[in-house]
């Protein structure tokens, strides 16, 4: 069951078993290659595993499928920060902030823990940074 293989995968991504993870999500993607929840939970291995290049194209793929998906969104800048990409990550937390307030400290986060970001302060200088 499609199910029972993301719970499984969680699981062992719980316990950072993430290669068992990875097996799972990728036998999953096979039989279900539409479903958001298996693309974005596969991304986030691959971000752990610091693959930020194909991380970013399956949250790009899910995005596809969920465009509104802010979450996604804030985790696609953070695949971008990481490759360098600063303006083009700013430019994602910033859309994934658009009427999505409760986010400001997930995007916050993304741009102090990335290589490549920026660290600021105070929190009111980066929320004032991320609504440019």
């Amino acid at each position: 069951s499609l199910e029972l293989r993301l719970d499984l995968a969680n699981l062992h991504l719980q316990r950072n078993e993430r290669a068992r993870a990875r097996a799972l999500l990728s036998e999953a993607l096979q039989s279900a290659p539409g479903r958001p929840d298996v693309l974005t939970a596969l991304a986030r291995i691959l971000l752990l595993d610091g693959e930020y290049q194909e991380a970013a194209d399956i949250y790009r793929r899910a995005l596809g499928l969920r465009p509104d998906d802010a979450m996604t969104r804030t985790n696609l800048a953070t695949c971008l920060l990481e490759m360098g990409q600063r303006e083009a990550g700013e430019a994602a937390l910033r859309t994934a902030l658009r009427g999505q307030p409760q986010l400001l400290s997930r995007a916050i986060y993304a741009l102090g823990y990335s290589s490549h970001g920026r660290f600021f302060f105070r929190q009111s200088a980066a929320a004032k940074f991320l609504q440019q």
